[in-house]
């Protein structure tokens, strides 16, 4: 508790200053406290400044793991707001998917609740919700990674939160149907709005 009192006042003190954004020490906390807290037990207010950091500017050490704790929680939003929108989908075009490149199956071990699907289970996916891989980026967690191959077409692979109501989809491609606990079996699957 003290060092997250610390923190906020350290947060408070550099935002004071004047400066655009915390110095480098209040940063590494920042992000240390991320890495180490539960989602359901962190500072709202330090969740927001930990989504407002580059990675690229973290030390080395800490760089992949900020970036993974930041799409961890990029996609527990999307998937709360997705709730609230019901199962139809109106996407947004105002929406840039991002892709990652072969660094990226590093970082999607690192957050947790992170499945790899297979591409099968993607077209499947696409196939039954009537969105395309960007929508289901923008819309929902997945997350792509392009593997570029010298000669070849890239290979892609692609992860889902197991939370996402998309992985109802993947279970009944699998044909397992799920677990009697999971939720996403008895709501409408998502689709996305054609017009």
């Amino acid at each position: 508790m003290k060092a997250l009192a610390l923190i906020l006042c350290l947060t408070g003190l550099a935002a004071a200053a004047g400066s655009s954004g915390p110095d480098e020490k209040t940063r590494i906390k920042i992000v240390e406290y991320m890495l180490k807290t539960p989602l359901d037990e962190a500072d709202p207010a330090l969740v927001s400044g930990f989504m407002k950091l580059d990675p690229e500017a973290l030390p080395k050490k800490l760089r992949d793991k900020a970036r993974g704790k930041q799409m961890q929680i990029d996609a527990i939003v999307k998937i709360h707001n997705g709730k609230k929108k019901g199962p139809l989908r109106y996407p947004s075009t105002a929406c840039t998917p991002k892709r990652y490149g072969p660094e990226g199956v590093r970082i999607m071990t690192m957050i947790k609740g992170n499945e790899e699907i297979a591409g099968e289970e993607e077209e499947y996916v696409e196939l039954k919700t009537g969105c395309t891989e960007d929508q289901l980026i923008c819309e929902f967690s997945l997350n792509v990674v392009v593997i570029p191959r010298p000669g070849k077409a890239p290979l892609k692979r692609f992860y889902l939160m197991d939370a996402d109501p998309l992985m109802a989809l993947v279970a009944e491609k699998r044909g397992g149907g799920g677990s009697a606990g999971n939720r996403y079996f008895q709501e409408l699957k998502p689709r996305c709005d054609k017009s």
